[in-house]
């Protein structure tokens, strides 16, 4: 593991206040990729405090969150849900067996993360997905015109203030290409992509 603790019950708080309610435009999105698809057993990786596994559970898909700190799992099991359930653990080391589910989720979990980071994190990801599995990624887009883009400049402010480690990744992300640098770097070919937030998020769904 290369961390053993990130955020606390003050994250919680920032989640559930801020970043919850700015994110939930892409979830119904990830929704209907996850039934378009047929999906049935989901892993939310780095699921925070549950969201998109509640929403995904309303709708009849089992869904399994992971996340690495104990207050976002604690969070997330305090607000249930049907076809929930969430698990303690690292991404880079994922507590499941091989192909296990039929998709896997990265919700803006990748750009903070060092490439090398996010390379073990999709491997793990493709460990645990069954064969003909999918998946599922949303991260950031860089705009065109980036500092004419008032959504992109709110983003990259917030990233700004997210902490030091957070930042780094983020910068490495879109130095590197965003989504779409990554899933070519990866060797990954991405269908039936959708955009969320005027463009700046991307959700690629890559077959395994």
């Amino acid at each position: 593991m290369l961390w053993k603790t990130r955020y606390g019950a003050g994250a919680v708080l920032t989640y559930r206040g801020l970043i919850d309610p700015l994110i939930y435009p892409l979830r119904p999105r990830i929704v209907t990729a996850c039934r378009m698809l047929e999906v049935h057993q989901v892993l939310d990786i780095a699921c925070g405090t549950g969201a998109q596994c509640r929403m995904l559970g309303r709708v009849g898909i089992q869904a399994t969150g992971l996340d690495l700190a104990d207050a976002m799992i604690e969070a997330a099991q305090s607000r249930g849900g049907p076809g929930t359930r969430y698990v303690q653990g690292s991404a880079y080391e994922l507590p499941f067996d091989d192909d296990v589910f039929d998709a896997c989720l990265f919700v803006l979990a990748l750009h903070e993360h060092q490439e090398a980071d996010r390379t073990v994190m999709i491997q793990e990801a493709l460990r645990v997905m069954r064969p003909g599995g999918r998946l599922i990624v949303a991260d950031f887009c860089e705009p065109v015109r980036p500092m004419l883009h008032v959504p992109w400049q709110v983003i990259r402010l917030i990233e700004n203030t997210a902490g030091d480690e957070h930042n780094a990744g983020f910068r490495d992300f879109v130095a590197r290409g965003c989504l779409d640098g990554l899933i070519e770097r990866h060797g990954l070919t991405a269908a039936n992509a959708m955009a969320s937030h005027f463009g700046t998020i991307g959700i690629a769904t890559v077959r395994r």
